[in-house]
């Protein structure tokens, strides 16, 4: 029986990679954009999820506009926040419904361990998320979370449009560090920061 994967954030460039992986080692993949599944929509997340059951669930929707505490944008504020977060949790909780033997792959950042000054909110989010993860392994669940450095995503081309990309991290070599973690190869509780410097050395342990 093929395992059944759910990654949310289906549209993004992490979650097409890791998608083409998945299905070329047979796995049955679900990968809803925003909108076929809204993270932040409990509703949304019921159909989704009640439908499908997955074994797996890989929590990538994510969400980040840099802007300074200062300016007091609570609408950015609380969508970092609902979708980050709030995401995670609720897709979370909701599959574990139906699966109570649910693995939990979580996709952070490195944000969750630097400091930048109008990232509060996604820092913030990020590394909260690196909490829920370990304390869901105390919890007697299977969580990781694998957080990737500066990678080229249509997100990330959107803020920093004039970067070197030579500099960055490839959606496939990420996804391939996400593989590891679906086949279980990491102890529950693990967070691993993957950067372009680091990922061939990740994937050859």
């Amino acid at each position: 029986m093929k395992e059944k994967v759910l990654i949310t954030g289906g549209n993004g460039d992490i979650a097409k990679a890791l998608t083409d992986l998945l299905k070329l080692e047979g796995y049955d993949v679900k990968a809803p954009g925003k909108n076929e599944m809204d993270v932040t929509d409990i509703q949304s997340i019921e159909a989704c999820i009640s439908n499908y059951k997955p074994d797996i669930l890989v929590n990538n929707a994510g969400y980040v506009v840099p802007k300074s505490i200062k300016e007091a944008d609570l609408e950015n504020s609380k969508r970092h926040i609902d979708i980050n977060l709030g995401g995670v949790f609720y897709c979370t909780e909701i599959a574990l419904k139906y699966n109570p033997n649910l693995k939990i792959v979580n996709v952070g950042s490195a944000a969750a361990v630097e400091t930048h000054a109008t990232w509060s909110e996604y820092c913030a989010t990020k590394a909260a998320v690196v909490m829920a993860t370990k304390c869901w392994a105390e919890d007697d669940l299977y969580a990781v979370v694998i957080s990737p450095g500066r990678t080229k995503t249509k997100m990330r081309k959107s803020l920093f449009p004039d970067e070197n990309q030579n500099t960055l991290l490839e959606p496939l070599d990420f996804a391939k560090v996400l593989m590891k973690a679906i086949r279980k190869e990491y102890k529950s509780g693990t967070h691993i920061v993957v950067r372009k410097q680091n990922v061939q050395e990740l994937l050859k342990a």
